[in-house]
């Protein structure tokens, strides 16, 4: 697999993980209550936080964890891929990923809860480090940069089409990619399994 078409796969990868549909309906909740260049100014500054949140995890989220707590990458699998069966499983069976307090100033919103958790969340923290442990820094950081421009222009699009978007497709969205995740964070787990079981029989 060349370094573009991984780039490319983990980009869709962070793009699951992230989840934009999610970010749509959070727009729509919006659009009711606030100007639009409110939200554009919100849309703008969540996702550059999310993004150097993220990258920051990619960058020092591994030598936190091994350096400094000694955790191996494949007990993170293990822990990560729970998490993401968790939030997968309460996507599926509710709809969406995220309750929204009402805010007099939009603004206050951006770096939480919309870059953390909605786009800089647990889903995406695990991914964001597996990645930079699996295909370095360049691929994950790549990897991030599309999926966060992606999930910016997504809504920014629901922004100025707000009245042709279908809050019940949505949350059916949302469900399905509910489904995604937890059948990703099923995968993570028995990886990170069988990673154990192998360093373990290999230094016995």
């Amino acid at each position: 697999m060349s370094e573009l078409s991984t780039i490319l796969s983990s980009a869709l990868l962070m793009l699951i993980m992230i989840d934009p549909s999610d970010k749509i309906l959070l727009v729509s909740f919006l659009r009711e209550d606030f100007h639009i260049e409110d939200i554009k100014a919100l849309i703008v500054r969540a996702n550059l936080i999310g993004f150097l949140l993220l990258a920051s995890f990619a960058v020092a989220g591994q030598i936190i964890l091994q350096e400094i707590f000694h955790i191996d990458i494949n007990a993170l699998k293990v822990a990560g891929g729970f998490v993401l069966f968790k939030i997968g499983l309460e996507a599926l069976e509710g709809g969406g990923m995220f309750t929204l307090k009402r805010e007099r100033d939009i603004l206050a919103l951006a770096a939480v809860p919309v870059a953390m958790p909605l786009i800089a969340g647990p889903a995406a923290i695990t991914a964001v480090i597996t990645l930079t442990a699996e295909y370095g820094y360049l691929v994950s950081l790549s990897a991030t940069a599309i999926a966060i421009a992606v999930v910016a222009l997504s809504m920014f699009v629901a922004l100025y089409m707000m009245k042709s978007v279908n809050k019940t497709f949505l949350s059916v969205t949302i469900r399905i990619i509910g489904l995604f995740i937890m059948a990703i964070g099923a995968q993570m787990m028995v990886e990170g399994v069988v990673g154990i079981y192998l360093l373990m029989t290999s230094s016995g």
